[in-house]
């Protein structure tokens, strides 16, 4: 196999992925972030591993609660209506995939991925990773019956058709309540997905960085992508802390910055599917009992962690056009929330607060292929809220894009079409 010198623009989780699986084939990396690898989204989010829940967000129900976000300070969903102009092409977008077969479609495309979701990550872990901190299964809860058995039936239905471990029954009452102790008595049912699993993404991506960093990778922090270079060789155009200019060469760029992807695309005149940053919150808690697997709760929009001995609450969904920026509002919300659904913690006393961009696409599908008529540059960016399920799959996909592989996963080839740069 031909060896490269890659690129690795942008160093959170796809990028680390990216990276890793790069360097397990034998070639260069080099990566080029804005920060240090690991800043950003990469840490903050809910450590989950998904593959009954990798699909789109729009649907009927999301494309309600869209105008709900923009009247509403207390919805999950926040909009602001000042970015109402910029989002338009969003919007309509993400209205559009709401549709039913529109839906259906991008489930299937992300289902593609759910085979090899977990084999990614152990391989990872037999690479050296850390994926300690979490453990097997998720408990979903609802206190809406039909919520709750609607769900339930999805979950199975992508069960019978290959998409992941089908769910365990409905749980309610006193049997709820003694498969998870931790849980709000008001919490009216839930159910397990077993094959789901969760872990410490902290310990992950310290990890991560550190396997990256000994298996030789040229680290470039410091240095903001602006563009993408021009001439015979793959380039990135950069700005260092004082402004200047610098240019990082290779054979093959892969441009993985997040929400900050297509900002790259445009200076480099290379027209894409937008990838739009949404904006996630999370914190810690104490608690008297800890919940014995994640819990998520659908109908509250938030999911509770146990990890390595702490409680992690992780939800919302905001776009105010600030994706760094805290809104004390929005701890609030999400305090409330979670404090519907675990008995027994102190909400005054929690830590860790945290804001971190989510890279949205409209149709939930994330940007994974080469650029048209540049086969030197490929994107790997907006996985929406699935960053952490898609990271270690994506780095592989990306690996043998770079060694002019077809993508398979598991056996199985990946239909990279969905998934275009420009659709």
């Amino acid at each position: 196999m031909i060896r490269h010198h890659v690129v690795v623009v942008g160093g959170g989780l796809i990028g680390l992925s990216t990276a890793h699986a790069l360097l397990r084939e034998g070639h260069k990396v080099t990566i080029v972030e804005k920060r240090a690898l690991g800043s950003g989204a990469a840490t903050g989010n809910a450590g989950e591993l998904t593959p009954q829940q990798v699909a789109p967000l729009a649907s009927a129900n999301t494309a309600r609660d869209v105008f709900r976000g923009v009247l509403s300070r207390n919805s999950y969903l926040s909009i602001d209506p000042l970015q109402l102009p910029r989002l338009a092409r969003f919007g309509l977008g993400f209205l559009r995939a709401a549709r039913t077969a529109n839906a259906s479609r991008g489930a299937a495309a992300l289902a593609q991925f759910s085979g090899g979701i977990r084999a990614a990550l152990q391989r990872m872990a037999d690479d050296g990773v850390d994926i300690s901190g979490g453990g097997d299964g998720f408990l979903m809860t609802s206190s809406d019956e039909t919520e709750l058995d609607a769900a339930h039936a999805a979950y199975r239905s992508r069960a019978e058709r290959g998409w992941g471990a089908g769910p365990g029954p409905v749980l309610r009452g006193d049997e709820l309540r003694a498969a998870e102790p931790a849980l709000q008595p008001t919490v009216v049912g839930g159910f397990m997905l077993p094959g789901e699993f969760s872990l410490d993404p902290v310990t992950f991506v310290a990890s991560l960085v550190e396997r990256v960093r000994a298996g030789g990778a040229d680290i470039r922090e410091g240095l903001a992508a602006m563009r993408i270079g021009t001439g015979p060789s793959a380039s990135i155009v950069c700005a260092d802390e004082n402004g200047a200019e610098v240019t990082v060469r290779g054979d093959r760029l892969v441009i993985a910055a997040g929400a900050w992807t297509t900002s790259i695309l445009r200076r480099s005149r290379i027209r894409s599917a937008p990838v739009v940053s949404g904006k996630g919150y999370s914190f810690t808690v104490p608690v008297d009992r800890m919940p014995s697997s994640l819990v998520h709760a659908m109908d509250l929009h938030c999911v509770a962690i146990p990890m390595h001995g702490r409680l992690r609450i992780v939800g919302m969904m905001e776009f105010d056009g600030h994706p760094e920026r805290a809104n004390p509002h929005r701890f609030e919300v999400l305090t409330r929330a979670a404090s519907r659904l675990i008995a027994d913690a102190d909400w005054s006393a929690r830590t860790d607060d945290w804001v971190g961009a989510r890279p949205m696409t409209a149709d939930g599908l994330p940007l994974l292929g080469r650029v048209p008529r540049r086969p030197d540059v490929i994107v790997a960016a907006g996985h929406n809220m699935h960053g952490l399920s898609l990271g270690p799959i994506t780095g592989e996909i990306v690996a043998a894009l770079v060694a002019d592989r077809e993508p398979f996963v598991e056996g199985r080839r990946l239909d990279l079409a969905p998934f275009a740069v420009r659709r």
